[in-house]
């Protein structure tokens, strides 16, 4: 079986043609640009423990590809650019590109564990449908 599979309600997700473009989200005012959740702060912080260097952040960001069209990425860095959201959840550092950010504006970080491997999972306002993975998206 294949792992892009359509998601319930949004239609085929493996699909590689350009859809119309969704309506922008649009955060309610005073709401954050990000929601990190506690199990991304203690599992990041575990990791970071590990690297030893306290300035390296956790880089959230959105590229081209995947079945559906956009994928997610993470990756540590020790360096906020001038465009970066930075986001400060408990002991550490969220960092997303303005590029990004249009992608995965309000959307919720989480991280899970289960008999079927561990991973970040982003649940996000802005896309229309979703990849059987998890990690690819469309808007």
């Amino acid at each position: 079986m294949s792992s892009c599979q359509s998601q319930p309600n949004a239609g085929s997700s493996c699909s590689t043609g350009a859809a119309p473009p969704a309506a922008p989200f649009t955060l309610p005012e005073g709401a954050t640009p990000l929601t990190v959740s506690d199990a991304v702060v203690n599992k990041v912080g575990a990791m970071l423990s590990e690297e030893g260097d306290p300035n390296l952040k956790l880089r959230i960001f959105v590229t081209g590809g995947g079945c559906s069209g956009f994928q997610y990425g993470f990756a540590f860095d020790d360096e906020a650019k001038d465009d970066d959201l930075c986001v400060e959840v408990g002991t550490i550092k969220v960092l997303v590109d303005a590029s990004s950010l249009q992608y995965v504006m309000g959307a919720e970080i989480d991280y899970e564990e289960s008999l079927e491997g561990s991973r970040f999972v982003i649940k996000n306002p802005n896309a229309a449908s979703t990849c059987g993975c998890g990690s690819s998206f469309s808007v």
